[in-house]
């Protein structure tokens, strides 16, 4: 049964954050892809980037961000995301990132946000990304103040939405080249379709959220 009190929860996370799925959670999420284990066996050019999964309470129930991406003509344009973004010079490290990024992104303050842990390296190969997830927490719903240039709109999700077996489906999309993939897993939240990167990122944590039950 999932926790109810945000402090109980929180320190749970705390520790569960040290034991990670991995890349067994990746998988389920990973049809056409290899992962950033497996990706980065072989020398490559890659960029550094990070994202923030942000927790907070709101109704005695556990919720989380999601953006919508404005449309551009770009690679990811549209698509559902976490906040976050590439890693810039004047960053100490990706923790930093995922903070910086997000208040660019959706306005949270980062002193407002308490970092719980990092989850498992994701690698994106059309966009040469690595991705850094962090998992953070605000005890109360954060101030939003979205970037109209980057985010199209905000989406408060539940947990529950999350680990509802009956949101993982199988969907196909159109590429930015125009090819079309078949049965590729995603999470619909919100009514919207979540797949990709964010799709694998959410499922590590979907997997640590699972063992409370």
């Amino acid at each position: 049964m999932m926790l109810k009190d945000p402090q109980e929860l929180i320190h749970w996370l705390k520790v569960e954050l040290l034991n990670l799925p991995g890349e067994i959670a990746h998988k389920d999420m990973i049809p056409y892809r290899l992962t950033a284990s497996e990706a980065l066996k072989n020398p490559m050019k890659y960029r550094l980037s990070a994202v923030l999964i942000l927790l907070y309470f709101e109704n005695g129930e556990p919720h989380f961000i999601l953006t919508e991406r404005q449309d551009y003509a770009g690679k990811h344009s549209g698509q559902i995301s976490l906040p976050g973004g590439k890693v810039e010079e004047r960053d100490q490290n990706t923790a930093e990132t995922a903070l910086r990024e997000t208040e660019e992104e959706i306005g949270v303050r980062s002193e407002s946000v308490e970092l719980l842990g990092q989850l498992t390296e994701v690698f994106v190969p059309v966009s040469q990304f690595l991705i850094h997830p962090y998992l953070g927490y605000s005890p109360r719903l954060p101030s939003i103040i979205p970037d109209v240039r980057e985010v199209k709109t905000v989406l408060h999700c539940t947990i529950g939405e999350l680990v509802n077996e009956e949101n993982r489906i199988l969907t196909k999309f159109k590429t930015s080249t125009g090819i079309w993939m078949k049965d590729v897993p995603a999470f619909v939240i919100q009514e919207k379709i979540v797949w990709g990167a964010t799709a694998i990122i959410l499922n590590e944590f979907k997997h640590l959220l699972k063992r409370l039950k």
